[in-house]
């Protein structure tokens, strides 16, 4: 009896597992794949000056909006080692790759590297790129441009005469004397000691008809400059 009992309940088993098959054949393992990979290898000269008050990201960009579509965070890499970063799932939208300095919320502040690109030719490998993180154009985009120096330091004299706008201001600093303090340069190569540049933003005690310490609010940007003379005030 128990076991007559034990095929009835296997048949209506069977019948309900039939009824149950829709047919339908499904991969083991489904594999999500929206658009291509972009993928980049950079090598950072003098890590003293990666930024850490600001964001480094590498990102995807389309000319619709100034924030990236997606992007990654590069965190310091020991010593010059390089740094492999890539960004998946891109759509048809994008169609620049940025390396840049970002601030907080992911708007680029100053680019370092920069491609526009096809998403349509499928995936994209950049080649290595050494990347300059101490060059005079960051230093005038990031210092006199964003923290608005150039508004008194313009025109034809500007400000103690030293004019800062992008087509003057290297050769207004470099190995020029201190209108203030002849006895030092506004900047000499490789020797930060006489820079009066750095003294007039970095100490209080400097006597000047407006102290400037606390113009420059970013460490990131005060080590860029003492760095940048220590190197040699490249252009």
């Amino acid at each position: 009896m128990i076991k007559f009992f034990l095929k009835i309940l296997m048949g209506f088993a069977g019948l309900f597992l039939l009824s149950c098959d829709s047919g339908d054949i499904y991969p083991e393992k489904y594999e999500r794949n929206d658009g291509i990979t972009v993928s980049a290898t950079f090598v950072f000269d003098n890590p003293e000056t990666f930024p850490s008050d600001y964001l480094l990201i590498f990102g995807a960009f389309n000319d619709r909006q100034t924030t990236p579509v997606a992007s990654v965070r590069i965190m310091k890499p020991k010593n010059q080692e390089p740094v492999n970063v890539s960004i998946d799932n891109l759509g048809d939208n994008v169609t620049s790759i940025m390396l840049c300095i970002a601030n907080s919320g992911r708007l680029p502040v100053f680019s370092l590297f920069e491609t526009d690109i096809n998403v349509a030719g499928g995936n994209i490998a950049i080649p290595e790129s050494k990347i300059s993180l101490t060059s005079y154009e960051r230093i005038q985009n990031l210092v006199f441009e964003q923290y608005n120096c150039v508004s008194c330091h313009q025109g034809n004299t500007g400000a103690r005469n030293l004019l800062l706008t992008a087509d003057k201001s290297y050769n207004a600093l470099v190995n020029i004397a201190s209108s203030v303090n002849p006895a030092k340069n506004r900047v000499t190569p490789s020797d930060t000691g006489n820079s009066f540049l750095l003294d007039v933003l970095t100490d209080a005690d400097v006597v000047i008809s407006q102290p400037h310490t606390g113009f420059v609010t970013r460490n990131d940007d005060i080590v860029l400059l003492r760095e940048w003379i220590k190197n040699g005030c490249g252009k």
